[in-house]
């Protein structure tokens, strides 16, 4: 089963979160090509500082999942559905396109996107 793992999911996974080593270790990840905007920018910011070479990290481990025209256009149908920040409806409307089982997250308003056969996942630090 795929597994999407958004932004705050790396955050869980330098810390330790044991859901998000365990995933980290043993499942076929997918990330969305957002991810790497909002870490490169944090990373830019200071953020991160214990985990240098998340990105090329990331690049080597996880399949990254483009932003299509489909994706867009369901973002902005989930984005007006649920109220959910436009990054995150991308993400989530990536995740949903592969066909991914479980998105693990930290962010709750993941949670508003509710699909029978796609499991949200809280994480926590």
């Amino acid at each position: 089963m795929l597994t999407g793992i958004d932004t705050s999911y790396f955050y869980a996974l330098a810390a330790g979160n044991p859901a998000a080593v365990e995933a980290w270790e043993n499942r076929e990840l997918l990330t969305s090509v957002l991810c790497f905007y909002e870490l490169k920018k944090r990373l830019l910011q200071g953020d991160l500082k214990a985990w240098p070479t998340v990105l090329d990290d990331i690049a080597k481990a996880v399949e990254v999942v483009p932003v299509t025209t489909t994706v867009a256009l369901k973002a902005g149908q989930v984005a007006h559905g649920t109220g959910m920040p436009a990054f995150d409806a991308i993400i989530v409307s990536s995740f949903d396109e592969t066909g991914c089982g479980e998105i693990l997250t930290m962010d709750h308003h993941f949670k508003l996107f509710a699909k029978k056969g796609l499991k949200i996942t809280l994480l926590s630090l």
